[in-house]
């Protein structure tokens, strides 16, 4: 399956037969090593009642930048909505996600930001899931920016906070997210924690503090799923 656009692309960067290419070796392997992981997932009552609290019935997944292996594939082909910014990188993240059945739209908060959030609002009001990593595009790690809060507040989505945890893996330590890549065969869990609704008469400047708040939440829920390891 390849990515999904809504109006025609400003990127400056289309892709290229080597990023094609790449992106396909990346999928290949993407799909080999979740394929050998055994992940238990916790919290999956949350999703439900994260639906219910909802009035489009639309989550909004938020996760740490790091930690995103695991729920590539874990979230395949649901056409979760995403967005990736304008730029090389951004293409290439456009065709692996794209091919694995990830709804792509193009935009972030530096380039394109407002196109990005009409059509990712547009994705969600069209019946699609979202996903954030909420403390991106370049950190600072584990401090989550605000898009997340406002596109859930402008959407009616629900944010579900979601984290991931695995015995054996390699830690990127040089890299600004610490980004974990699990060893083949290794286990983990996949947490879910209590949705969390932004009230579309919240106040603009109350939307930062609820960006602190999801920060909290998902370090408490992070260091839940490092715990609940031991029982894998």
């Amino acid at each position: 399956m390849s990515a999904q656009h809504g109006p025609p692309d400003p990127n400056p960067f289309p892709p290229t037969a080597g990023q094609i290419a790449l992106a396909f070796l990346a999928r290949c392997m993407i799909r080999l090593l979740s394929g050998t992981l055994g992940l238990r997932s916790v919290g999956e009552e949350n999703l439900e009642a994260a639906r219910s609290s909802s009035p489009t019935g639309r989550i909004a997944f938020a996760f740490w930048h790091g930690r995103q292996f695991p729920l590539v594939y874990a979230w395949r082909s649901r056409m979760v909505a995403i967005l990736t910014s304008l730029s090389r990188d951004g293409t290439l993240q456009s065709l692996i996600l794209g091919g694995l059945g990830y709804h792509i739209i193009r935009g972030s908060t530096s380039r394109g930001a407002v196109r990005g959030l009409v059509g990712i609002i547009r994705a969600i009001k069209d019946g699609h899931d979202s996903a954030f990593a909420v403390d991106g595009p370049q950190g600072p790690h584990h401090v989550v920016k605000p898009g997340v809060i406002y596109i859930a507040w402008k959407s009616g989505s629900t944010i579900v906070p979601t984290t991931c945890a695995v015995k054996r893996a390699h830690v990127f330590r040089k890299a600004w997210d610490r980004y974990i890549l699990p060893f083949p065969f290794s286990r983990g869990v996949i947490a879910y924690g209590e949705g969390m609704r932004v009230p579309p008469d919240t106040s603009a400047d109350e939307l930062e503090g609820l960006a602190d708040e999801l920060g909290e939440r998902l370090e408490r829920l992070t260091a839940e799923a490092e715990q609940a390891l031991t029982a894998v």
